[in-house]
C-alpha cells in the first residue's frame, strides 16, 4: 500500500453554496437536501465528506467515507493509510489502479491544511484560494458486506507547485470545472487523464499558520482557520 503522502485535514467552509455551485454544473444534488449540510472546517480521515462522481449515467453528489476501503478488502480497515492516493503510482498499486480506472471522482475543499518545521516546530498552514473553492481530483470505491454498503473514496496527491514545495513537497491534484466531464468519463482512455494529474502551479492562492490545535480531528471550531501569522500569496515573496 501507498504510504501517506499529504497530511490528512482540508474543509469545506459554506457547504450548501458548494452543493449549489456542483447543482448549477448539472450535478444532481437532490440527496443532500434532506438535511442540512454543516460546515466542516477540520475534515481529518474516515470522516463523511461531500464528493461529485457519476454513478451510470447520471452526476450526482453524495457523502462517503474518507478513506478508501478496496471492495476486495475482507474488512473496513485502518491498518494502512488509504486516503491518499500518490499520482504517480496509482496504476500500479493494487488498491488504487482499479478505482481510477472506472471510479473517479471530485472533491470539493475551500481550502487544505498542511504541516511545515517553523524553528524546529512542525506548524500547521492553511492553503486556499484567495476566493472561491477547489476541486481535489479523488477515486473511490464500494464495500460490501451482508447487504452492508460502505463507499469511501482517496484523494490523489501529486508533486507540490513551486510557491509551495518548502511547506510540503506534495498538494493534492486540482481539476478545473471544465475538466470535470473529463475526469469522470471512465469510458475515456487513460491518456486523455494521465494529463491531468501532472504537478501545476497554483495561481491565485493565499497559505498562513493557523492554530496548532488544529491537529486534533476533534477540534472542528471555525476558529482553527483564522491567521496566526502572515498572510502570503503563491508566487510572492512578502508576507501581507
Amino acid at each position: 500500500m501507498d504510504k501517506p503522502v499529504m497530511c490528512g485535514r482540508y474543509n469545506v467552509i459554506d457547504s450548501p453554496e458548494v452543493i449549489g455551485l456542483l447543482e448549477g454544473m448539472g450535478f444532481d444534488t437532490s440527496g443532500m437536501k434532506p438535511r442540512a449540510q454543516p460546515d466542516m472546517f477540520n475534515i481529518a480521515p474516515t470522516d463523511e465528506v461531500l464528493v461529485a462522481i457519476k454513478d451510470e449515467v447520471t452526476k450526482i453528489v453524495r457523502e462517503m467515507r474518507w478513506w478508501l476501503t478496496p471492495h476486495w478488502a475482507p474488512a473496513i480497515s485502518m491498518k494502512y493509510s488509504m486516503f491518499n492516493a500518490r499520482a504517480e503510482s496509482i496504476e500500479s498499486s493494487k488498491a488504487f489502479a482499479g478505482p481510477f480506472r472506472h471510479r473517479r471522482a471530485i472533491v470539493p475543499a475551500s481550502g487544505y491544511i498542511e504541516w511545515s518545521v517553523v524553528d524546529g516546530v512542525k506548524q500547521p498552514f492553511y492553503i486556499r484560494p484567495e476566493s472561491g473553492y477547489c476541486f481535489f481530483a479523488g477515486i473511490w470505491d464500494r464495500w460490501e458486506k451482508e447487504g452492508y454498503p460502505v463507499d469511501s473514496c482517496a484523494i490523489i496527491t501529486t508533486e507540490a507547485s513551486p510557491s509551495l514545495k518548502d511547506l510540503h513537497p506534495r498538494q493534492p491534484v486540482m481539476l478545473q470545472p471544465e475538466q470535470f466531464d473529463t475526469w469522470l468519463d471512465t469510458s475515456l482512455d487513460l491518456s486523455e487523464i494521465r494529463p491531468m494529474l501532472a504537478p501545476r502551479e497554483l495561481e491565485g492562492w493565499v497559505y498562513y499558520p493557523i492554530s496548532k490545535m488544529v491537529g486534533n480531528a476533534r477540534n472542528k471550531d471555525g476558529n482553527l482557520m483564522e491567521p496566526t501569522g502572515p498572510i502570503k500569496k503563491t508566487g510572492d515573496e512578502e508576507s501581507s
